[in-house]
């Protein structure tokens, strides 16, 4: 009963994948290729499916060698729904008893373990961003730093003060070249400063006029002796007289004093201030100290966390689940790509924010210790604080040992991923590529890749079914879905086939596979969303330009490569 009821409170996880409801009835009335069309192939159905169907036509006559495990890491699961009960990966030395049976500090980690959870039963429902979590730990050491190109300042007693340049330049550029750009908290509290600067300037201002103008009513047209372009460069005078021109247009007046009393008195900087604060409420705490009570910047600090998987965001677990292993031929939602996979769940996401990294970190772990197979991780970021970083880059590494492939979509952005890195990513060692790491984008049944998916030929790997698929959905129900999240859940399900039947091949060997086997789209032209000067546009692409196997996830050849290289 309580899935039912948490199932009307339950959100769609719309920044991975859309859904629509798809009720039983109306299944029936409706072809395979218009529903789980992953399985389905473009010679037989007209669908640029996986092929899965006729890998299976292939596989017939051998028998599993083992039952892969597949760790989603990501939001939670559903795992008592009706078609994956048989699916679900249990861990063989835990009980159910309240006690950490297999002594590994996590108590009751029947079905995988949700990190963002307490000890009291309690989960996180939203996380902060990588950003804001990167400005407030350097908040009080760089943000009130302002630059002028030349001096350093800050505020000191309510005025702006010369001060040394900061100690640790590499931290505070790093700080002001790249958190600030990911934190809107950062942009917020900027803001204050820039009120400040504003408000010296105003008063600057107004003493050079009237000094040149003594007792005339000052107006733009005094205004502009202000601005000297043959004077030494001060960017923040440049920056304060710009805004302050602008205030003209904006306050529909040519007259200084209406300016002067927006910028002078301080009202400015309260109003930053405030709204400031107001961010800070909204943005700056996701309740991990009171709830987890981890240090998220403390990889040590590992014993913590809970077993609850059905939560609010459970939806789109649920639905990755069913793509890869959902009971096939039961009549049932869609049939999974690989049922007898054992599928593990770690949360690690919630409804809104981003993952922490040390939550991933341990997430990977615990997989590989607990014999993954395959593991699906969230979306690619572009911000990976350089400490935090060397424990993702060591848990992919210690993946990559135990032949363990690493499937992660990329964000669904427009952008180019040899202009902007983001990570995960094969070279972000800064050594040896890691040859386990598949990156992902969804695909459509017409064979067009998703028009707002992140691109790049050597960075991108393939493309997978991921567009208005049928799967499970939390509740015992079944929905229509859209998101990357169903596009790596479409690749780990066809590692995973790989594995059952051939278990000695390495996940470096299954990316090798699967990027040799795809279903080209070399030389095809397709129309693909891009983004110029921070605007989304639209372009024509030939498909081997958006990634580096030019096609998109096929199972069959994949499955005849691999008994090929069994043998």
């Amino acid at each position: 009963m309580r899935k039912y009821l948490l199932l009307l409170v339950i959100g769609l996880y719309v920044c991975t994948a859309k859904a629509q409801l798809i009720k039983q009835d109306n299944q029936i009335q409706k072809k395979q290729s218009d529903l789980d069309w992953y399985n389905c192939s473009f010679d037989q159905d007209g669908v640029y499916g996986a092929e899965v169907n006729k890998a299976y036509d292939f596989l017939k006559g051998k028998k599993i060698k083992k039952r892969p495990v597949v760790a989603l890491i990501g939001t939670g699961l559903d795992v008592e729904h009706e078609d994956l009960k048989q699916a679900i990966w249990f861990n063989p030395k835990e009980k159910a008893n309240g006690k950490d049976d297999d002594k590994n500090g996590l108590i009751d980690d029947i079905n995988g373990w949700n990190f963002i959870g307490g000890k009291d039963g309690k989960v996180m429902e939203a996380l902060t961003r990588e950003g804001e979590r990167e400005f407030l730990r350097l908040k009080e050491k760089y943000a009130d730093y302002i630059f002028d190109g030349k001096n350093y300042y800050k505020v000191i007693n309510d005025k702006m003060t010369v001060v040394p340049a900061p100690e640790n330049m590499d931290e505070y550029v790093y700080f002001r070249f790249k958190v600030m750009m990911e934190s809107p908290l950062a942009g917020s509290y900027g803001g204050v400063g820039l009120a400040y600067i504003l408000r010296d300037y105003a008063l600057k201002f107004d003493k050079q006029m009237k000094a040149q103008f003594p007792g005339k009513e000052l107006t733009v047209k005094e205004f502009q002796i202000c601005y000297d372009p043959k004077a030494p460069r001060d960017s923040l005078s440049e920056v304060a007289f710009t805004l302050m021109a602008y205030g003209f247009s904006i306050m529909k007046t040519d007259k200084w004093q209406v300016i002067y009393d927006l910028y002078a008195t301080g009202g400015q900087v309260q109003r930053a201030m405030s709204s400031y604060e107001q961010n800070l409420k909204n943005l700056g705490n996701d309740g991990r100290e009171e709830i987890v009570g981890d240090n998220y910047l403390d990889i040590k600090d590992n014993k913590y966390g809970n077993n609850v998987l059905l939560t609010s965001d459970a939806a789109l677990g649920t639905m990755q689940a069913g793509v890869v292993g959902a009971k096939r031929g039961n009549g049932f939602g869609g049939d999974g790509i690989m049922d007898q996979a054992e599928i593990m769940a770690l949360r690690v996401s919630a409804g809104n924010g981003e993952p922490y990294l040390k939550d991933m970190a341990l997430a990977i772990r615990y997989a590989v210790e607990h014999k993954a197979d395959v593991i699906v991780l969230p979306e690619q970021n572009t911000l990976y604080p350089e400490q935090q970083k060397k424990w993702m880059i060591e848990a992919l590494e210690y993946a990559e040992s135990k032949g363990v492939l690493v499937v992660v979509p990329v964000w669904e952005l427009s952008r180019d991923l040899s202009k902007q890195t983001f990570f995960p990513n094969r070279w972000m060692t800064g050594g040896k590529e890691l040859t386990n790491l598949m990156v992902v984008a969804s695909s459509d049944k017409n064979g067009n890749p998703a028009m707002n998916s992140n691109y790049g030929a050597k960075e991108l790997d393939l493309f997978a079914p991921g567009i208005n698929v049928l799967s499970t959905y939390t509740g015992d129900t079944y929905q229509m879905g859209t998101g990357v999240g169903l596009a790596s859940a479409s690749v780990a399900g066809v590692a995973a086939l790989i594995k059952a039947y051939y278990p000695s091949l390495t996940g470096s060997q299954i990316r090798d596979i699967l990027l040799e086997s795809v279903t080209s789209r070399k030389g095809v032209e397709v129309e693909k969303g891009i983004e110029v000067d921070g605007k989304q546009t639209q372009d024509l692409f030939l498909f081997d330009d958006l990634c580096l196997s030019g096609g998109i996830l096929n199972a069959y050849q994949a499955i005849v490569a691999a008994d090929k290289l069994g043998k």
